[in-house]
């Protein structure tokens, strides 16, 4: 049960990994704006993210869950494929739409089903699904620059008809008996200072990771540069992430989460302060992993903490700190690219300001996680 879950993990996260590296590639293709591209993306977050509760709130009901995770999983790799035969804009939007909801459909279920053994489960699950992020942008942009996107399609059905095949004949996950949800303001208020910290990291990690390839290609980099940008960065983050939730473990979440937006701060400003125009592009490649991947060293450890902080409702509470604090980091997103998008190089730049918002949320934490002990 567990390791299918973790491999369609990877499949369902890679399917939903190519819509960011590929903003030079559809920007091109289309002839419309990085702020456009920006905030189209930013909006499909906001509403497939902000679902995620109601998902959470599924997970923790659905007695069916293999003909669940099945419809979803299925219906992510499909439509995420289906951008290869869009003729419009307009219609790539709808089909990365229908994918992104039902990523957000698939994660608390698989995130519920992971936790229900051990805390290191929940990491190898988390850890699948971040090493498909993390393939799909190099794989992507380069298949973009060499076919085009001709046939994606293709192994979009095969991978659909893997977890179609695969998920439904689990006996397991079949009929279970799940417990009345009671999605109470008292259990949000519980994970209150982890939701700010996963909404302002959000917002500065969905800066990074769309106007990365953004300014690359300004810069004259090619496509794939561009997407091996989001790749390396992903990669060193799994590592991360795994470390994250086993030091965390020892020394508390709220002081991962410090370690994590400090890294991403002062790797920020450092990126704000050299002029790549005429630095050479490892340098460029070297400090922007540097300054995103801390942000991976909190990703599995506060879902972690959150199901800890509310062990009745784990569905519930993966997808306060999973999608609705996502969803908030992307309509911040939103709200600052439709202001400033269309200056790329300004906006990867202020990534080490947003980033301190997120350690300013972080010191709440572990604030009162020590005034938690002391009682």
């Amino acid at each position: 049960m567990l390791l299918i879950a973790i491999i369609v993990h990877f499949f369902v996260d890679f399917a939903t990994s190519i819509f960011q590296p590929l903003g030079p590639y559809i920007t091109e293709k289309f002839s419309i704006s990085p702020r456009l591209y920006a905030m189209t993306l930013y909006s499909i977050s906001v509403i497939s993210s902000i679902t995620q509760p109601l998902f959470g709130n599924l997970t923790d009901k659905v007695r069916k869950r293999n003909i669940y995770l099945a419809a979803v999983a299925s219906i992510t790799m499909l439509f995420a494929s289906m951008i290869s035969i869009a003729g419009s804009f307009m219609v790539f939007l709808i089909f990365a739409f229908i994918a992104q909801l039902s990523n957000s459909a698939f994660h608390p279920m698989g995130a519920s089903i992971a936790g229900e053994r051990k805390k290191q489960h929940l990491a190898f699950f988390s850890l699948a699904g971040m090493f498909g992020y993390a393939v799909g942008p190099v794989f992507i942009t380069w298949y973009a620059e060499k076919h085009q996107l001709k046939g994606l399609y293709i192994g979009g059905i095969a991978m659909a008809i893997f977890a179609i095949i695969t998920l439904t004949r689990i006996k397991a996950l079949e009929a279970e008996g799940k417990k009345t949800v009671k999605a109470s303001w008292k259990n949000f208020r519980i994970v209150l200072p982890i939701f700010l910290f996963v909404a302002f990291r959000s917002f500065s990690m969905g800066i990074a990771q769309i106007y990365g390839p953004l300014y690359a290609s300004q810069l004259g980099r090619s496509l794939v540069f561009g997407g091996s940008l989001l790749t390396f960065t992903r990669f060193v983050g799994m590592v991360l992430s795994t470390l994250g939730v086993y030091v965390g473990a020892k020394t508390g979440n709220a002081l991962i989460n410090m370690i994590s937006s400090g890294g991403m701060m002062v790797f920020g400003l450092i990126f704000t302060l050299v002029d790549f125009h005429t630095a050479p592009a490892a340098l460029m490649a070297v400090l922007f992993v540097s300054m995103l991947a801390p942000a991976y060293l909190s990703m599995s450890s506060t879902v972690v903490e959150a199901q800890s902080r509310i062990p009745e409702y784990p569905g519930f509470a993966s997808s306060i700190v999973m999608g609705f604090a996502w969803s908030m980091g992307s309509l911040m997103n939103f709200i600052y690219s439709s202001i400033f998008g269309n200056n790329v190089e300004f906006m990867i730049k202020s990534f080490w300001v947003i980033s301190s918002l997120a350690l300013l949320a972080a010191v709440w934490d572990f604030l009162s996680a020590k005034l938690r002990r002391s009682r």
